[in-house]
């Protein structure tokens, strides 16, 4: 059966072709992947065309020959889903830097993990970052308190000494005072003897016109 023979040395090449490209897969991206994906479709079904011709194939051929070649087939088919599975998991599955594989699933595992860490680092740093800022506002805070603090002492010590100057001040108003009401009272007696002197005065002038009155009168007499 040199029909089957060459149907399942194609179906070898074609196979084998299939197993380099589907190992390849996980390392790509994008269009390239895609279009990789799309050229081991193509193989596959090439490949399953091949099983089929192989199974017309074996009809033709006689006793343990044809035992062997449905044989043969059955485990192509295997090979054929085995491979369709590989392709499938190849389609969900990238290799990373390090050459670990990863399913898109486990991927955006990693990648919700490395966001939350992300996230938690951010919030860690956010906190951080409002801590500090509060600790400033604190320190500003104090810093204000006590620079308030300092004004309302000076303004206190102020006070004090203008409560001390202004006692002084009426302490001096109330010598002045004192000083003024001494001089009112020198200056009524001083006053007064004044009016004494002149009343007293006048009495003396009436009594020497009245006894130069009474002279005169009685010389005339």
């Amino acid at each position: 059966m040199a029909g089957a023979s060459n149907f399942e040395r194609e179906y070898g090449e074609i196979t084998a072709d299939i197993t380099a490209k589907i190992g390849r897969i996980p390392n790509l991206f994008g269009k390239e992947k895609n279009d990789l994906i799309g050229d081991v479709e193509v193989l596959l079904e090439e490949a399953r065309d091949l099983i089929d011709q192989i199974e017309v194939e074996s009809h033709s051929a006689g006793g343990e020959q044809r035992r062997q070649i449905v044989s043969n087939v059955n485990n192509y088919r295997r090979d054929y889903e085995t491979h369709v599975k590989n392709l499938r998991k190849a389609r969900m599955t990238y290799r990373d830097t390090s050459g670990s594989e990863l399913t898109y699933a486990e991927d955006v595992e990693q990648q919700r993990s490395d966001l939350l860490g992300n996230e938690h680092k951010n919030t860690m740093v956010s906190n951080s970052e409002r801590l500090e800022r509060s600790s400033r506002r604190l320190e500003d805070g104090y810093r204000m308190a006590m620079e308030t603090e300092e004004i309302g002492q000076n303004v206190l010590n102020n006070l004090a000494q203008d409560r001390e100057k202004i006692n002084s001040a009426r302490n001096r108003l109330g010598n002045v005072d004192s000083s003024l009401s001494q001089s009112s009272r020198l200056l009524n007696n001083m006053y007064r003897r004044v009016i004494q002197n002149k009343v007293l005065m006048f009495g003396v002038g009436v009594v020497i016109i009245v006894i130069i009155v009474l002279a005169l009168y009685g010389m005339l007499k």
